[in-house]
């Protein structure tokens, strides 16, 4: 049986193994998916060698979120990167990215930062539970495919970061904000059409603990 090295980033530690193909699961230890708000069609997540991909359906956006998010609970400071590889273009505020949430309910609070298909990367917070969603951005990319994401949390201070070539970045937007030290962080994907599936690519996402 054809066998399968996977490396995988958490914190500071390079976990490689070597599973059979068929043996996979559909994502690395660690990590759960789940859609988030009422979505009408159901999402998924998995990854093969190095590659994340999710579909999910609704938006991020408003009082209230609808996705598909990959996660796993993360304590304290970080630096989240992905580089996003491609957004389907379900709509041109279809999204993919990184999120950093306090819960996995509807309207929680989050830091999310993510690349759409028309109109660039988008910095969004919701600063209360179901209260309003508001957006920072550069307009540097207007979906301009790989691009580079990376977002920072530094105590209460938040921020995020743009790429064309993950090695000389942009800040997209900040926020002080006081969140629980346990976070759910991860990779989201929003069609921004509520019956429809968008399709998000990303690779070398890697999560590093501290400033």
């Amino acid at each position: 049986m054809k066998r399968l090295a996977i490396a995988v980033v958490f914190g500071a530690i390079n976990f490689v193994g070597s599973i059979a193909a068929a043996d996979r699961p559909a994502l690395p230890a660690s990590w759960q998916h789940q859609d988030i708000g009422a979505v009408e069609v159901k999402g998924s997540a998995s990854e093969a060698t190095g590659v994340f991909t999710l579909q999910g359906t609704l938006d991020l956006w408003g009082n209230a979120d609808g996705c598909h998010f990959a996660w796993q609970p993360h304590q304290g400071d970080c630096t989240v990167i992905a580089r996003v590889l491609s957004v389907e273009n379900t709509q041109n505020h279809a999204k993919g990215g990184l999120s950093l949430r306090e819960s996995l309910s509807a309207d929680s609070r989050h830091v999310t930062l993510v690349d759409t298909p028309a109109d660039g990367t988008q910095f969004l917070v919701r600063e209360e539970n179901a209260g309003k969603t508001t957006v920072q951005r550069t307009s540097l990319n207007k979906g301009s495919m790989p691009y580079w994401l990376k977002l920072v949390r530094a105590g209460d201070t938040f921020t995020g970061y743009e790429s064309a070539d993950g090695k000389t970045w942009t800040q997209t937007g900040t926020i002080t904000l006081k969140l629980p030290e346990t976070l759910h962080l991860g990779l989201i994907a929003s069609s921004h059409v509520k019956y429809k599936l968008c399709t998000v690519k990303l690779d070398n996402v890697s999560i590093t603990s501290g400033k």
